[in-house]
């Protein structure tokens, strides 16, 4: 009887050790997906960033431009006045 309790205990605990190791490799691999997705997503996120920098000096440069359009118009305005 003794023996066969001791049985069912160790299978029990083994049983219970295999479902610990699979849902650790589990773990292992879903880390391994968010992380490269993360690392994806990051050099997305630079790029962009990049782009948005050379978007805002593309503005500055056109608001400079339109800025000394209006101030050539509003001074040749006043001189034919």
């Amino acid at each position: 009887m003794d023996a066969t309790w001791a049985a069912v205990v160790t299978g029990s605990f083994a049983l219970l050790m295999m479902l610990v190791e699979k849902s650790r490799r589990e773990n292992v691999r879903d880390h391994n997906y968010v992380s490269e997705r993360l690392s994806l997503n990051s050099e997305k996120l630079d790029g962009l960033k990049e782009d948005i920098a050379d978007i805002d000096s593309d503005i500055a440069v056109i608001e400079h431009k339109l800025d000394a359009h209006l101030n050539d118009t509003k001074s040749h305005g006043s001189k034919k006045k």
